[in-house]
């Protein structure tokens, strides 16, 4: 598959898929069970009453309190023998509330919504006559009804005791109840208007609340007897297939489940992405590399494979341009020396010549005019051998402390020398130690001090600022300055501005350039701007690793010719 947005598409789509499955799976079996015991906790009170009322009846009372049961819980009880008890019932524990000794609760679920709860009797006859009690339930029969009956049972079993032991009978039934039992006086019960009204009738008051927790819930309220007081049961909590705990529970496990899939999914990919822009980003010019790493079949893969060829056909152009610096050395400066040879030798036959008194003036002015060509021709081919180094691989530096203050003086005595009217001056302080190769910063200096000797009228000025992390240095001249538009222009390789283009000024168009290329392998920069003097500012800035040092105040005294 190549497309990376199917393959996520595709796995967030499977990952829903498996997710929701597992999710609907983990509610049904979940909720079933939340179901089985909230249908054996809520009626277990109740079959408990009915129960107690079976085993005090015998034969026709039985059958009369069995009818009565049903009829006020409208439940559908049967009678059953241990035989007919079901063999995959499995038994309720029941930890809300105390179980009597001679009781057992067992269930049986039929469907999703459907359950059968089965309850002993007797255990006093022998197995096969033990008599079992058969209540089918629904999660509807939880209802008004069901409740109203809840409440008749007990107020008919707080009947059988006397009046002063009727509230003690209450609280030994409420161990059999999973839902509280109250007795009430009238100003302890919440109530409205019509309900005090039914409640004044005689009659039961059945209503649905909302607990503080936001589950519905159901209430039933009856008098109990002549006494003025109420039997309050509930509030009995309604079963809810869909709980807000367990939607957020779900919800955040499915979320959690999402974002892991997805990080499984994308992680690899951004491994490989990054694999790859390492190896682009150490990828050498010069051939170096190893290609970079292809695996798999998407697009990833593909682009790989484009790098790859890309960077092997940038190998095949760098050989190239090797063999073809090395052929334009070996060609240019070859016939360059023949030149100079036979210039010695012309020169030595002219002077056998002028001993013979022949003049000799003006062969000597053409050799001097092939003298300074040659000179320009040898000059350019070492600068564009120089700039090709520079611009198709990085060079091999040596870093070092070199003192700046050294390496000025040593570029500047030369030009003092040649032009003696012109005013050269630094800064720089003599225990100023800079981090670079010294081969090209030397190379640098002497190409910007060369630049601004031949555009410069009167002066050249070298001044450097030391900061925490870089140095500028600054070479400036009062010349007649370069174009604002023309900055950027002088840097490029070739680019001189038109009124550079003479004998006197003219360079050979690379100077600038490879100071440019010098800066960049060094991490530094270099800018054109406007100078303090009249002329231009070629600022060279250079990473600074060592301790600051503060240079010395600029002034025409510092260093001079």
């Amino acid at each position: 598959m190549r497309s990376i947005f199917l393959r996520i598409y595709i796995g967030i789509l499977c990952a829903v898929i498996l997710i929701g499955s597992g999710v609907l799976m983990a509610y049904r079996y979940w909720n079933e069970d939340r179901l089985s015991e909230y249908l054996a906790t809520s009626s277990y009170g109740m079959l408990q009453l009915i129960a107690e009322g079976l085993e005090r009846h015998q034969g026709e009372r039985r059958e009369q309190w069995l009818a009565l049961s049903r009829r006020v819980t409208s439940l559908q009880i049967e009678m059953i023998e241990l035989s007919e008890v079901p063999a995959d019932t499995k038994t309720v524990t029941l930890t809300s509330q105390s179980q009597k000794d001679n009781s057992a609760l067992l269930l049986k679920t039929v469907d999703s919504s459907r359950r059968e709860l089965y309850l002993r009797l007797s255990h006093n006859a022998a197995n096969d006559k033990a008599r079992w009690m058969r209540v089918p339930l629904k999660e509807a029969d939880i209802n008004e009804q069901l409740m109203r009956g809840t409440q008749l049972l007990l107020l008919n079993e707080l009947g059988r005791y006397p009046k002063d032991k009727r509230k003690s009978a209450l609280q030994r039934l409420q161990t059999q109840f999973s839902y509280p039992l109250q007795w009430l006086s009238r100003a302890q019960i919440n109530t409205n208007y019509l309900q005090q009204r039914a409640l004044a009738r005689g009659n039961t008051v059945v209503d649905l609340q909302t607990t503080d927790s936001g589950q519905r819930a159901i209430r039933t309220l009856a008098p109990i007897g002549n006494s003025g007081d109420y039997l309050q049961l509930g509030p009995v909590p309604l079963f809810e297939p869909f709980p807000r705990a367990l939607i957020m529970v779900v919800s955040l496990l499915a979320l959690a489940l999402l974002a892991v899939t997805c990080f499984l999914l994308v992680k690899p990919l951004e491994r490989r992405l990054g694999r790859m822009a390492q190896e682009v980003d150490s990828l050498q010019l010069s051939g170096s590399r190893d290609p970079v790493t292809v695996d798999g079949n998407d697009a990833l893969t593909a682009l790989a494979k484009k790098i790859n060829a890309m960077s092997g056909r940038i190998r095949q152009l760098l050989v190239a341009q090797r063999e073809l610096n090395r052929a334009v050395s070996h060609e240019l400066k070859t016939p360059l020396a023949r030149l100079k040879f036979r210039r010695e030798l012309a020169l030595q036959k002219l002077e056998q010549l002028a001993h013979s008194g022949n003049d000799i003036t003006p062969v000597l002015q053409h050799l001097d005019g092939m003298e300074t060509s040659l000179t320009e021709l040898n000059c350019l081919v070492e600068e564009i051998l120089l700039y090709a180094s520079l611009e198709s691989a990085a060079p091999e530096l040596n870093p070092t402390d070199v003192p700046l203050a050294t390496v000025l003086n040593e570029l500047m005595e030369p030009i003092r020398s040649q032009f003696p009217d012109l005013h050269l001056s630094h800064n720089a302080p003599s225990s100023l130690m800079l981090l670079a190769d010294a081969h090209y910063l030397k190379r640098a200096l002497q190409n910007l001090l060369g630049n601004a000797q031949r555009y410069a009228d009167k002066q050249v000025a070298v001044s450097v600022e030391v900061h925490a992390e870089h140095i500028n240095i600054r070479v400036e001249d009062d010349g007649p300055g370069i174009p604002e538009d023309k900055w950027q222009q002088v840097l490029e390789p070739f680019s001189r501005v038109e009124a550079s283009r003479n004998r006197q000024t003219g360079g050979t168009g690379l100077g600038l350039a490879i100071v440019r290329q010098i800066a960049h392998w060094h991490q530094g920069e270099i800018a054109i701007g406007h100078a303090e003097l009249g002329g231009n500012s070629a600022r060279l800035t250079l990473p600074h690793k060592a301790s600051a040092v503060e240079p010395e105040p600029f002034s025409n005294d510092s260093v001079t010719n």
